[in-house]
């Protein structure tokens, strides 16, 4: 009973209109197979072969957490924010995806709210402290903001996570000196 009234909260907090959550069954195999074509078909730069395949993805798991952010990652590529954001929402209201939180992170960035972004990429690195690509948005972000105490930390933690990352040394480079603001 509990699962479903968090479910339904969640629902109605992201704006979720499918029926997928409610049930919460296992993913199709179907589902899974077509995520992994979308998701390669983005990778490679196919955006609208990676979109029919997400979405077709999503007619046999409506609440299948990572198709719905692979889906959002191709409208963010398209310059689609409020889809993308959209989809992000959903993918969350189907389960704390880190990589949904830092697109929902992104989107906010693109769109120049920094201070919204910031709070996005934070908890995504609270929830997978080695998810890189949240870390190196929050760097870069509280670089755009000129928090550098808070830049400069998380980049010593990044060079700790990944010695040879090479966005460190572009984002190391965008801070100033030590003492100076």
């Amino acid at each position: 009973m509990k699962i479903a009234r968090d479910c339904l909260t969640g629902m109605l907090v992201f704006g979720l209109l499918s029926a997928g959550c409610a049930l919460r069954s296992p993913l199709h195999p179907e589902a899974v197979r077509l995520n992994r074509l979308g998701a390669s078909s983005l990778a490679a730069g196919r955006l609208e072969k990676a979109r029919v395949a997400l979405e077709l993805s999503l007619e046999y798991n409506p609440c299948h957490a990572e198709a719905l952010h692979n889906l959002a990652t191709v409208a963010y590529l398209r310059g689609e924010l409020d889809q993308a954001e959209a989809m992000e929402r959903r993918s969350l209201g189907c389960g704390e995806l880190v990589q949904a939180v830092n697109g929902l992170g992104a989107v906010a960035a693109r769109r120049g709210r920094d201070a919204e972004a910031l709070s996005h990429f934070a908890r995504a690195v609270q929830l997978d402290p080695g998810y890189l690509d949240a870390r190196r948005n929050l760097i870069a972000t509280a670089i755009r903001e000129r928090d550098w105490d808070l830049a400069r930390e998380q980049l010593q933690r990044l060079l700790l996570l990944a010695p040879g990352d090479p966005a460190a040394a572009r984002l190391s480079a965008a801070l100033p000196p030590e003492g100076r603001p």
